[in-house]
């Protein structure tokens, strides 16, 4: 399972073939609006099938394990701003399957909840279901099924768009896969050497977006800083080569990053204790400009 949004330590909680491509309009469960000023937003997903998530065309999660999962994650930072938010699933057959069956179609549950107060409300469970969806029976068999719905969400924050940066799609692709690889080793090279300065520098743009997303305060941020050095120090010399990995295009083309197969980062560090993953998602603001790290 891809937990690729390494969002904060207090918070740690395309296949492009379609069944169906209509976006549907859903009415909120109850009205969004009734908000207090610091809503954390999270998708909770109920799934018997391995299945892909996006938000607004960016990844939130890819799980390929085979069997029951129950997943909720923070989507704040892929919130950009009030309005109209899009989410798609693609839900895959189960191994030794060729094709989605119907219980697995069934079983699937897709809901938005809302913690009014933040963090607190967060640490406390207490959360309102805003919206919940369901995949429609195609009454066909399919080798995947691939659904979309818009739904409106308020924040009272926004954040940098990504809508004007370079559509990467259109670049050679040779190019802007050596220059990713290569910003990824130059990435890779910091962490060895733990070099945290350098580190921060290059997460600053990411860091202050998510922070301001789920309203960090000067505690939360030192948890954050405290987290990140302690796993930088155990990332010391232990950076594996990179391998085995894909471009993938995110962001309708503007989001470019690597991912292995099970769609996780292939820029990761390893001990005998455990395994430290960074994740990173690399954007073009304006022609020319070199790529940056952008969540």
């Amino acid at each position: 399972m891809n937990k690729t949004m390494s969002i904060i330590f207090a918070f740690l909680l395309l296949i492009n073939i379609s069944c169906s491509k209509a976006q549907d309009k859903l009415k909120p469960i109850i009205n969004s609006k009734t908000m207090n000023e610091q809503p954390i937003y999270t998708l909770k997903v109920t799934s018997s099938n391995p299945y892909e998530s996006y938000i607004n065309n960016m990844v939130l999660e890819k799980d390929y394990l085979t069997g029951s999962s129950d997943s909720e994650l923070i989507i704040n930072d892929l919130i950009l701003k009030s309005g109209k938010q899009k989410l798609q699933i693609v839900l895959l057959p189960n191994d030794g399957n060729k094709t989605v069956d119907k219980l697995g179609i069934d079983y699937l549950t897709l809901s938005i909840y809302r913690y009014n107060n933040g963090y607190s409300s967060y640490v406390e469970r207490k959360s309102t279901l805003i919206y919940e969806f369901k995949l429609d029976d195609p009454h066909v068999e399919m080798p995947l099924i691939t659904k979309e719905w818009i739904f409106n969400i308020d924040v009272p924050y926004k954040l940098k768009n990504w809508e004007h940066s370079i559509d990467l799609r259109k670049e050679d692709e040779d190019k802007l896969l050596k220059e990713v690889v290569d910003y990824y080793n130059h990435l890779a090279n910091i962490i060895n050497k733990g070099d945290k300065k350098s580190f921060l520098t290059i997460m600053k743009v990411k860091n202050s977006e998510v922070f301001k997303s789920l309203y960090n305060d000067a505690e939360l941020i030192k948890e954050d800083e405290r987290y990140i050095d302690n796993k930088l120090s155990k990332s010391i010399g232990n950076i594996q080569p990179l391998e085995n990995y894909n471009i993938m295009y995110y962001g309708n083309g503007r989001i470019v990053t690597l991912e292995d197969k099970k769609g996780e980062t292939p820029l990761f560090a390893e001990d005998k204790n455990d395994i430290y993953s960074y994740q990173i998602y690399l954007h073009r603001p304006y022609p020319n400009a070199p790529l940056e790290v952008i969540r």
